[in-house]
């Protein structure tokens, strides 16, 4: 009696020890794959506002990790103006839409940052 108690309970360990080894398997395959997307590059987009106003991608290299509002306003800063010594605005990097698309960005949803401009907004860089 004793010794089909400890066959089972080994058995039932077995078991277990399997069922952990595979959701420990499958916690590193999201992890890599986690890392994996961390990585990727990020394209910023000013896409403009009027009818048939297309799109100009901007010059910048970001990682899908490096991607925040803080460092993105860096990084747009550092870029070249026409008038020299200014500094950049675009009105839709304070709206509730812009935090949402750089959150989609983050969450790996999309590798396109779009940012609303107008025409004015764009043509104050010297790209």
């Amino acid at each position: 009696m004793l010794k089909n108690f400890f066959e089972i309970l080994g058995q039932v360990s077995d078991l277990a020890g399997a069922i952990g080894g595979i959701v420990a398997a499958i916690g590193v395959l999201k992890m890599l794959a986690a890392q994996r997307r961390a990585l990727e590059h990020v394209r910023v987009v000013l896409r403009l506002e009027e009818q048939g106003g297309g799109s100009v991608t901007l010059p910048l290299e970001m990682l899908r990790r490096d991607v925040s509002r803080a460092e993105l306003l860096g990084r747009i800063g550092m870029l070249p103006m026409r008038q020299k010594g200014t500094r950049f605005a675009i009105r839709a990097l304070a709206s509730p839409a812009f935090m949402r698309a750089v959150n989609e960005v983050v969450e790996g949803k999309t590798s396109i940052l779009v940012i609303p401009a107008t025409q004015e907004e764009v043509e104050q860089f010297d790209l």
